[in-house]
């Protein structure tokens, strides 16, 4: 793969040969032969412009959690989110529009929320990852997801171009955004359409939404939920009816309090992850007859 020039794109703003491991919240993953680290508009559009000269082929990584990246090095270039970010907020009459840059790490954009006294992302609260990445995978919970906060979303095109997007048009689904998939298209920031309330009232309903995740294994290292829910089931309830939690594989273990994470309990590996979490879906398919389709990304790995 030919290097970009220096002309198109800031030399500190790519790298080659970069280990990806900091990078994850499960603490694996081999190296990318090429890392763009974009800290701005532009230097983003400059790499989307090379990669779709290139081939058009890329992986996106934000906070790096809900992410599963191969061991081995990766010639498909990667594209790191989290330099490109930041907040800004105008008051609109009773509402607040929260624009944040898709690197912002998703707590600070809640924590800013919860200062203020401004309500409608009370569902993120426990939610790793950049708000980038919730927008593309319409992060959430029981208490509902991202996405029916969005106003607006702004994207860059494959070309770089930049398209501002309603969030009345961005195809929300089940932890996907319709509008986002195949991609090509890179979510440059995001502007939330929040209440006004008080700091009081959405402490504590972030209080509840936290209290809803004690059984969540939140000071192990994971990625989030392994597998998605299927239609009118729980992942989780029929992982644990399976007999899964527990099973380990070399390094990776699936968490005793909730059978949808798998735990680096030390020393585990990408190969590790992704051999435990298909053992356990070949024991629910094998009781439940229902296939479970991952909710982790996988960047360079056959499942």
């Amino acid at each position: 793969m030919k290097r970009p020039s220096a002309p198109d794109l800031p030399g500190t703003c790519v790298r080659y040969n970069a280990p990806l491991s900091a990078y994850t919240t499960w603490g694996v993953g081999g190296i990318a032969e090429t890392l763009f680290t974009p800290r701005c508009e532009t230097d983003l559009a400059a790499a989307l412009r090379w990669i779709h000269g290139s081939g058009g082929v890329f992986y996106v990584l934000g906070g790096g959690s809900n992410v599963l990246i191969s061991d081995d090095a990766l010639g498909t270039p990667v594209v790191l989110m989290t330099g490109i970010s930041g907040a800004s907020a105008e008051e609109r009459g009773d509402c607040v529009m929260l624009e944040c840059m898709a690197g912002t790490p998703l707590r600070e954009a809640l924590s800013l929320s919860v200062k203020n006294g401004w309500s409608g992302l009370e569902m993120a609260a426990g939610i790793p990852g950049t708000v980038g990445g919730a927008v593309a995978g319409n992060a959430g919970g029981a208490c509902g997801a991202v996405g029916q906060s969005v106003y607006r979303v702004n994207v860059l095109e494959p070309d770089g171009s930049k398209t501002e997007v309603s969030g009345e048009d961005m195809d929300w689904g089940y932890r996907k955004c319709g509008f986002l998939l195949g991609g090509r298209r890179v979510v440059l920031s995001a502007v939330f359409r929040l209440k006004r309330s008080t700091a009081e009232e959405v402490s504590e309903a972030v209080r509840k939404v936290m209290e809803g995740r004690r059984s969540q294994p939140v000071s192990s290292r994971t990625a989030g939920c392994v597998f998605k829910n299927p239609s009118g089931g729980s992942a989780g309830r029929m992982l644990e009816a399976s007999g899964c939690k527990g099973m380990s594989v070399g390094g990776a273990r699936v968490s005793e309090l909730h059978a949808n994470f798998i735990e680096n309990a030390g020393g585990c590996s990408a190969v590790d992850i992704l051999s435990l979490a298909l053992s356990c879906r070949k024991k629910v398919e094998d009781m439940f007859g229902a296939r479970l389709a991952f909710e982790v990304k996988i960047f360079g790995l056959p499942c």
